[in-house]
């Protein structure tokens, strides 16, 4: 389907998640035409719409308030509506594909919500999670527009600022209000009882995203252990639910 403005166009192509998303799926096999796909925390829905233009599949998007403009709304196979990602209104067992992208950050009840978006996962289905690495050194380095937020050197600067603020006093946490994150190991704790089958990603996904960028040649140094445990902004998983 085409898309009506460049500008929506545009935003939609720059996130670099989605597009890592149907990559590593095809990696494994798993991408497939006409699948029930969920997006927990779909923002203001350009990844919503990218995915389901790429996947041609049936895309429900949820998120706790409305941030999706006029322009994304009314497209075939693409459903926005509000919701909490810990109280889902889908049957168990509904989706074959699940995008958790930088949200489990922001939700009060983490652990709760993997266990819901579990629920509703198929046997045999994958979530895929994004989060800041809560052991980071330097914050919003790659970050995108958001709806509430322009990706601005400045804006940047702010976000370190605040983020070494909160360590200094010793608030960096999310339940704090603080944009911390989870450290690959508080994140594996929280989803081993429920996924078997988890397949760190951290490193293709920043050589894919970074990989006509300037900064392309530091990527091999930041990936390796254990300098990847406080160089690397960002953790990325995927989750195999077992039959």
């Amino acid at each position: 389907m085409s898309l009506e403005t460049p500008d929506i166009a545009e935003s939609i192509a720059s996130h670099a998640g989605a597009q890592f998303f149907g990559k590593k799926l095809d990696d494994f096999g798993a991408a497939e035409q006409g699948q029930s796909i969920l997006i927990a925390g779909c923002g203001s829905g350009h990844e919503a719409a990218w995915i389901q233009q790429r996947f041609q599949a049936r895309v429900e998007a949820v998120d706790i308030d409305d941030f999706v403009p006029d322009q994304l709304r009314g497209r075939p196979n693409l459903n926005y509506q509000i919701a909490g990602v810990c109280d889902l209104p889908f049957e168990s067992n509904h989706f074959d594909l699940i995008f958790y992208h930088h949200v489990i950050e922001h939700v009060d009840r983490p652990r709760e919500s993997l266990t819901e978006l579990h629920r509703v996962l198929k046997p045999g289905g994958w979530l895929f999670i994004g989060t800041p690495n809560r052991h980071r050194l330097v914050s919003s380095v790659g970050a995108h527009k958001q709806s509430e937020w322009e990706s601005t050197l400045s804006n940047k600067i702010k976000d370190n600022v605040r983020d070494w603020s909160d360590r200094l006093r010793g608030k960096f946490r999310n339940e704090l209000g603080a944009h911390a994150g989870f450290s690959r190991r508080e994140l594996d704790g929280m989803l081993a009882d429920l996924f078997q089958d988890r397949r760190w990603v951290t490193e293709d996904y920043l050589k894919f995203k970074y990989q006509n960028h300037r900064l392309k040649p530091l990527i091999d140094i930041s990936t390796m252990p254990p300098v990847s445990w406080f160089a690397v902004p960002s953790i990325y998983v995927f989750c195999r639910k077992s039959n």
